[in-house]
């Protein structure tokens, strides 16, 4: 008898310890973005891109899995804002008041535990662009395509570019690019070549890309601040663990998805 009351007290003390975990709701587009996120639609698929692949790893190491939610690019801020989602990449908050927060140290921005951005830009062959063109003062002049939705439209129209950014995806912007509607077209990513084996297969030696970016940028993993506030410890090791080993995974992952067939 003792012995059964021991093992009950046991196994008690360990579900007690271990405690509820619940899986946190991590929202991004539900637009291909390769090689960071693969497929249209709701659905996840199982090879689902490089940013979403460390964006499981980074919630796990907080303790707790990932639930991913597709939504489209523009309802993703509003998701995280609302809490219909606790977390999502997102650009830097607009004041210490923002219904969302990102890693900070000091009282400052955190960008070690962020991820680094940049802005590159592709052109026409056929154009005979020097590689060493800048795009910043050739798009004041000529018409750049930008994926609808984002931040980076927004930004470049701020800027005084002429920007068309009128289809949602960077498949109808290449495509866009090939017919001569326009001129560019812009995308952010992660490291520079990562879009050079998907350019070479869909569009052979008829695009190619600028040496220099538009711009350089960090991208936050966001946590809505009332989740934040309630589970604070959690999403810092989030944020830890992309700080300590965010860079190294996106330069593996990319890899890995521009070798498969």
């Amino acid at each position: 008898m003792k012995y059964w009351v021991s093992l009950f007290l046991l196994v008690s003390a360990v579900a007690q310890a271990a405690g509820p975990c619940t899986p946190v709701r991590v929202g991004y587009s539900d637009r291909e973005r390769l090689p960071y996120y693969v497929g249209n639609g709701a659905v996840v698929p199982s090879r689902p891109g490089v940013l979403v692949e460390l964006f499981r790893d980074a919630v796990q190491s907080g303790g707790c899995p990932a639930v991913f939610v597709r939504l489209p690019a523009a309802r993703v801020r509003m998701a995280l804002a609302s809490g219909a989602i606790d977390i999502a990449p997102t650009y830097t908050p607009g004041d210490a008041h923002a219904d969302y927060v990102v890693a900070m140290a000091g009282g400052e921005l955190d960008t070690r535990r962020a991820l680094r951005s940049m802005s590159i830009v592709f052109v026409r062959v056929e154009d005979r662009l020097s590689p060493a063109t800048d795009p910043l003062q050739y798009f004041k002049t000529h018409v750049l395509a930008a994926n609808q939705g984002t931040m980076l439209a927004s930004q470049l129209k701020a800027d005084g570019l002429q920007v068309d950014d009128g289809s949602v995806s960077s498949e109808s912007n290449f495509d866009k690019l090939r017919l001569q509607r326009v001129d560019g077209f812009t995308v952010a990513v992660m490291t520079a070549s990562a879009l050079d084996p998907y350019l070479a297969a869909q569009h052979g030696k008829a695009l190619t890309r600028l040496d220099k970016p538009l711009g350089v940028s960090y991208v936050w993993l966001g946590a809505n601040r009332a989740f934040y506030q309630r589970n604070r410890e959690q999403v810092e090791a989030i944020w830890n663990w992309l700080g300590a080993h965010g860079a190294q995974a996106i330069e593996s992952l990319t890899r890995k998805y521009n070798a498969a067939p």
